[in-house]
């Protein structure tokens, strides 16, 4: 990393910037239009732990990024929450938005597993509503924490794949 003074360290860092971030985009090669590349946004789950992070993403079970990732599993991903811009008024060049992200590169593959299937899809769920307000019956919504838990049917009805990483930096540009 060139802006070493930017660098995020250590797992527990690195999970605040993504506990901040609600898509994850995914690059592949499109095998089928002569190895172009293919990118798409994706909400996702993950699991951060000794180095290596899981993320988890659920789709249809046929498409283009499953045909991709059948082909060449090997995929770059990045997320980024934005901040405040700064500007600089005497040199408009030397302005810029307060950031942090995360990206890397990981082997993707298609979970087979039912068990880690509800494991990817709990994550996912948990984390995209993460804050959000959860409504249970009549009762008003309530910022409240939810555990989400799939069955095995439940998640035969959609494909799971993860991404496994541990290529991956932090970067934040933070407010002083």
């Amino acid at each position: 990393m060139r802006r070493k003074d930017r660098e995020v360290l250590g797992d527990e860092n690195i999970a605040k910037i993504i506990e901040q971030c609600t898509t994850c985009h995914i690059a592949m090669v499109d095998g089928a239009d002569a190895g172009m590349p293919y990118v798409i946004p994706m909400s996702f789950g993950y699991s951060l732990m000794d180095g290596v992070l899981e993320l988890y993403f659920h789709c249809a079970h046929v498409g283009k990024k499953l045909d991709c990732i059948r082909k060449n599993p090997n995929v770059a991903f990045s997320m980024c929450v934005e901040n405040r811009i700064e500007i600089h008024e005497d040199v408009y060049c030397k302005s810029g938005r307060f950031y942090a992200s995360v990206v890397g590169q990981g082997k993707a593959e298609i979970v087979a597993d039912s068990a880690e299937k509800c494991r990817g899809l709990s994550l996912l769920m948990d984390r995209q509503t993460a804050g959000a307000p959860h409504a249970s019956g009549s009762a008003p919504s309530m910022h409240v924490p939810h555990k989400f838990e799939f069955t095995p049917a439940q998640a035969a009805a959609v494909t799971v794949f993860k991404i496994t990483s541990t290529n991956f930096t932090g970067k934040a540009k933070a407010e002083k």
